[in-house]
C-alpha cells in the first residue's frame, strides 16, 4: 500500500531515473541535507499557511511573513513544505529564511486523474500536513451526492492515517436517497455532519468537531468548503465559487491550499476542489481493507486471494451477501468501480449485474 513521503514526490516531466539524479543533486545520495534539514522540534516555529512556487506564507509570532527555502535544499519551496507544516525560520536583513522543517505526524496525498497546465495524468500531489481531522465536505445537490468520491477519499485518508468524518453541506435541499446514503456511512461507524451555510444549519456541530484540532476540507469544487470556512470564521472574505448552470459541476476558485486559524489551536485548511480522484496505486489485494463491513465475509470465499470480482459466484461468499442484502449494494458497487480502475477492467458493470440486476436497473449504473 503506497504511504506517500514529500520527498520522493517531487514533480518533473523526466524519467524515473531523472528524478532519483535530481533528488540525489538535491539532497545528497546519503540524504545528510534531508537530515539537517528535518528536526524533531525547536523553540518557535512558524506554521505554513500558503505556499507558492519559490517562497511561503508562514504565520510566525502572531504575524504572517514570506519566506523563502535556505539555498542548500536547491528545490523549489511548493515541492518541499506544505500548508500546516511547522518550520522553523531565521530572519537576517529582513529576509525571513525557512532553515528546518519539523517532522511530520501526517502527510495528506493524491494522486491525480485529472490533467492540468502544470501537472499530468498520475502525478503525486501533496496536499497538506499535519492534519489531525479530515472533513469530506459533500453537497446535497448542485454538485449531486457521489458516495464513490466519498469512499476514495476514506481510502486514501485511512492510508495516511488521519480520521476523517462527513459533512453533507446544502442539507435543506436533501432527498431520500441522500439519506439513504448517509445511513450507510452512520452505519459504518463514521460520524455525519448535516450543514447549510445558507440557513446556517450544523455550523456550530461542526465547530464542535474542529475545536483544537488542524482540520482540512477536502471535496468535489462547488460543494462549500469555502462557504464553510467562511461561516466557521464568521466573515466574508474568502473567495467562494459557484456551480456551473450547464454542467451542474462546481468550478475551481480556490486554487491552492490555505491555512486559516479560526480559534486558538483551531484551524483549517482550506483545498481546492477537484473532479476526480485516482486510487490506482494502490494494491489489488488490500482494497478490501478499507471496506470494513467485507471483514467478516471475506475470509469465507473459496479462495485466499479473492478479490471479489470476476471470481465465480459460487465462490466468493462477499457476492452472495451482496445478492442477499447482507451488505450494502451502494458500497459493493463503488467497490468495483475502484477495483476495476485499479485492475483496468472496464467490464465491471458486468460483476454488478451477476449479483444485483435490479439494482442496476433501478440506479442507471453509468450515471453514478
Amino acid at each position: 500500500m503506497p504511504h506517500y513521503n514529500a520527498y520522493d514526490s517531487f514533480k518533473t516531466k523526466k524519467s524515473i531515473e531523472k528524478k532519483q539524479r535530481a533528488k540525489e543533486r538535491a539532497f545528497g545520495k546519503k540524504n545528510e541535507t534531508v537530515d539537517n534539514f528535518l528536526i524533531d522540534s525547536c523553540e518557535n516555529y512558524g506554521v505554513v499557511i500558503e505556499v507558492r512556487y519559490d517562497d511561503a506564507y508562514i504565520l510566525y509570532d502572531g504575524e504572517v511573513v514570506l519566506a523563502k527555502l535556505r539555498k542548500d535544499i536547491n528545490l523549489v519551496c511548493n515541492q518541499v513544505v506544505f500548508p500546516g507544516d511547522k518550520v522553523d525560520i531565521e530572519k537576517v536583513n529582513d529576509t525571513y529564511t525557512i532553515s528546518h522543517l519539523l517532522n511530520r505526524t501526517s502527510i495528506l496525498s493524491r494522486t491525480k486523474k485529472d490533467s492540468t497546465r502544470l501537472n499530468d495524468v498520475g502525478t503525486t500531489k501533496n496536499i497538506a500536513s499535519n492534519v489531525d481531522l479530515a472533513v469530506i465536505v459533500v453537497a446535497a445537490k448542485e454538485p449531486p451526492l457521489h458516495p464513490k468520491f466519498i469512499d476514495r477519499y476514506l481510502m486514501i485518508l485511512q492510508n495516511s492515517n488521519i480520521p476523517a468524518i462527513i459533512c453533507l453541506n446544502k442539507c435543506d435541499l436533501k432527498t431520500e436517497e441522500d439519506e439513504e446514503i448517509l445511513e450507510t456511512y452512520r452505519n459504518l461507524g463514521i460520524y455525519v455532519i448535516e450543514t447549510s451555510t445558507y440557513s446556517n444549519i450544523g455550523i456550530n456541530e461542526l465547530k464542535a468537531q474542529l475545536i483544537n484540532k488542524q482540520a482540512i476540507f477536502v471535496g468535489n469544487s462547488g460543494v462549500g468548503k469555502s462557504s464553510l470556512t467562511n461561516a466557521i470564521m464568521g466573515d466574508d472574505e474568502i473567495k467562494t465559487s459557484h456551480v456551473s448552470d450547464k454542467s451542474k459541476r462546481g468550478r475551481h476558485t480556490t486554487t491552492t491550499s490555505k491555512y486559516y486559524v479560526w480559534e486558538d489551536n483551531s484551524s483549517i485548511i482550506d483545498t481546492p476542489g477537484i473532479r476526480s480522484l485516482d486510487v490506482s496505486t494502490f494494491n489489488p489485494i488490500e482494497i478490501q481493507d478499507y471496506f470494513p463491513e467485507l471483514e467478516d465475509w471475506r475470509d469465507k470465499c473459496k479462495y485466499n486471494d479473492c478479490l471479489h470480482f470476476k471470481e465465480p459466484y459460487d465462490c466468493c461468499i462477499v457476492k452472495q451477501g451482496v445478492a442477499s442484502g447482507l451488505i450494502s449494494i451502494e458500497r459493493y458497487e463503488s467497490y468495483l468501480r475502484i477495483m476495476g480502475d485499479v485492475l483496468g477492467e472496464k467490464d465491471y458493470e458486468k460483476v454488478l449485474d451477476e449479483v444485483a440486476p435490479e439494482f442496476k436497473k433501478k440506479t442507471s449504473f453509468k450515471k453514478r
